[in-house]
């Protein structure tokens, strides 16, 4: 899996660090960073309410 910067970079416009995101989306930290870094890929629900969090489309930060 390849690293998704997409999601790091709508985070940090957000000024949110990576314990905010998963806190609101009801996550742990480490699976974001895991998210983040490309070993990990979210369920479709999860990439969901991260993209609501973060205001943007699903497309806009995810590939799948």
């Amino acid at each position: 899996m390849a690293t998704n910067m997409r999601l790091k970079t709508a985070r940090v416009a957000k000024g949110m660090t990576q314990l905010q995101l998963a806190e609101q989306v009801g996550k742990k930290e480490i699976e974001i960073s895991r998210i983040e870094t490309g070993r990990a890929c979210p369920d479709p629900e999860t990439k969901r309410r991260i993209a609501e969090v973060l205001q943007k489309n699903t497309y806009e930060i995810f590939d799948r």
